[in-house]
């Protein structure tokens, strides 16, 4: 589940920089700039650490880069929260914080034992 989380937050980072590439109105690069800031260390840091935690059983770590992600998707949405309709990439930010939630339910249940 957390390589799903990974893959999406991946699929995600690769629209913003797409989008950043389109030269896109100054009113919507910035927001852009700001979320592709957001999601590169969690692409190529925090969930690559996460999934390594998870599968040494360091489950609290786990949990720790699974909900960092989250909020760097929140985050990133947030940021467009001023013009309107949400950002180029709420899909993909909705998918990112949808998969974390269902990973971090079953980590906690791992973590109670079951």
């Amino acid at each position: 589940m957390a390589g799903s989380v990974l893959a999406s937050a991946s699929h995600t980072l690769d629209q913003i920089q797409e989008l950043l590439g389109q030269a896109p109105d100054p009113e919507t690069e910035k927001p852009l700039a700001y979320c592709a800031e957001l999601y590169i260390p969690v692409v190529k840091y925090t969930l690559p650490q996460a999934l390594d935690a998870l599968n040494k059983g360091q489950l609290g770590f786990a949990v720790y880069g699974l909900s960092d992600a989250g909020t760097e998707a929140e985050e990133c949405e947030k940021n467009f929260s001023g013009q309107g309709g949400g950002s180029p990439v709420t899909q993909g930010n909705k998918l990112v914080r949808n998969l974390v939630d269902v990973a971090l339910a079953i980590v906690k249940i791992l973590q109670k034992g079951f």
